[in-house]
């Protein structure tokens, strides 16, 4: 899965890490086909690197930008005071490959891809209904 809106990423991982099991409870809109498909993968990043890890992203293939506040001036602030850019990869095939050559770009904090991390994922749907799909 990709965690995409908040501005906690690197703790929820560490928090996911360090849990015995992980579930999760979306709805049906968030289910697709391939990740990163519809939606830009969060980069942790820290302020002082962030115009050098987005030339990096660029060289891997992917459209960085920086995450900008909404109702204030400026990019948003993560909860351990880091910059997130929001990147496009397009179609990614190979998500564990691309997560571990992001983590070794200095100044990368953390990814948003959760990957292989969850045991089950319950999906809400418009019928009422909910679906439990497993690892």
């Amino acid at each position: 899965m990709i965690k995409v809106m908040g501005g906690a990423l690197t703790r929820e991982k560490i928090v996911a890490s360090c849990s015995k099991r992980i579930i999760i409870v979306i709805d049906e809109t968030k289910l697709v086909k391939r990740l990163g498909e519809n939606q830009p993968i969060p980069i942790e990043i820290l302020p002082f690197a962030a115009r050098f890890v987005a030339s990096k992203i660029e060289e891997l293939g992917g459209r960085a930008r920086l995450r900008e506040g909404k109702g204030k001036v400026g990019p948003v602030v993560t909860d351990n005071g880091n910059y997130i850019l929001d990147v496009i990869f397009g179609k990614t095939t190979n998500l564990i490959e691309l997560n571990q050559k992001l983590k070794l770009i200095p100044g990368v904090v953390e990814t948003g891809l959760f990957l292989d991390m969850a045991d089950f994922v319950y999906v809400g749907q418009r019928s009422g209904k909910v679906m439990k799909l497993n690892r």
